[in-house]
């Protein structure tokens, strides 16, 4: 264990971890000419198969705009198309492409490297017990938005 972080307190200690974590997954995306919010995307997309972007944005925690210019790249370069909703025509939904389907394969082995390095010295039941923790604050800062907003 690392001595000069042992003792901050958790949060910080998040800080950290988080940061390690998404600047080594960054790097491995870079092979594929992708970053971390459109890899997220491919997943959103692949996992929902059509979504609006205000949907899309939802249903990855950030706001419409924060997503704009990715969206737009992927489409140029044809991992996404836009279509008109058939329910609702003011409304535009975002669809993988071939490309796009084909791409989630690699992306799905970044994640999994990722996933087989930050657990490597982790047994099944710590592993199992830190995505448990991490769900519970999840849940915690869920609510404490919601309450907020509430408040509002």
């Amino acid at each position: 264990m690392n001595c000069k972080i042992d003792g901050l307190p958790a949060l910080g200690l998040m800080g950290v971890v988080t940061h390690r974590v998404m600047n080594r997954a960054k790097a491995m995306y870079q092979e594929f000419d992708m970053n971390g919010i459109q890899a997220s995307i491919l997943f959103s997309l692949n996992r929902e198969d059509a979504l609006s972007q205000k949907e899309l944005a939802a249903y990855l925690h950030v706001t419409p705009p924060s997503i704009t210019s990715a969206i737009q790249k992927m489409e140029r370069e044809g991992y996404l198309t836009r279509h008109t909703d058939t329910a609702d025509l003011r409304v535009m939904r975002l669809s993988l492409t071939g490309k796009g389907k084909e791409c989630i394969r690699s992306v799905k082995k970044v994640a999994e490297d990722m996933e087989e390095l930050m657990f490597s010295d982790i047994d099944d039941k710590e592993k199992q017990t830190f995505k448990n923790v991490l769900l519970k604050i999840n849940d915690n800062l869920e609510k404490d938005a919601k309450e907020r907003k509430d408040r509002l």
